[in-house]
């Protein structure tokens, strides 16, 4: 990433991520997904930087609203592995059932996933209930 860029929003295990996306349809505004892919390096915007086989959907909906502003999001679970994922299409429908797919969307837009689980191996014990 270049050092003019902000460094991307970082969510953790349980964290909701969140993704505003503007938008407009004559016949309304209705599903959108929004489609992240995990790069495999940070700052490696080429096909080959992305992982095919690591991708995020946020969704959101645009209530039928002409222009509509919809939050797209996606809970962060232990199976969603750390490093950033930049947005490769968003897919949107209108109120009619008509899809249109945005490809790469421009400008970009990339969020990181950090796992902060201790990794140590002191593992809890049990020592039985309390009185």
């Amino acid at each position: 990433m270049s050092a003019n860029r902000p460094e991307p929003e970082t969510y953790t295990i349980d964290d909701t991520i969140r993704v505003l996306l503007r938008l407009r349809d004559e016949d309304g505004v209705a599903h959108v997904r929004a489609i992240f892919r995990r790069m495999r390096q940070p700052g490696n915007l080429g096909p080959r930087g992305l992982d095919p086989d690591d991708t995020l959907e946020l969704r959101g909906n645009g209530n039928g609203q002409q222009q509509a502003t919809v939050e797209a999001t996606l809970k962060v679970r232990d199976e969603h592995e750390p490093g950033d994922y930049l947005c490769v299409a968003i897919q949107a429908y209108d109120s009619q059932g008509n899809m249109v797919m945005i490809e790469n969307p421009k400008p970009t837009k990339v969020f990181r996933i950090v796992d902060l689980r201790n990794k140590n191996d002191h593992k809890v014990e049990f020592l039985g209930w309390g009185d």
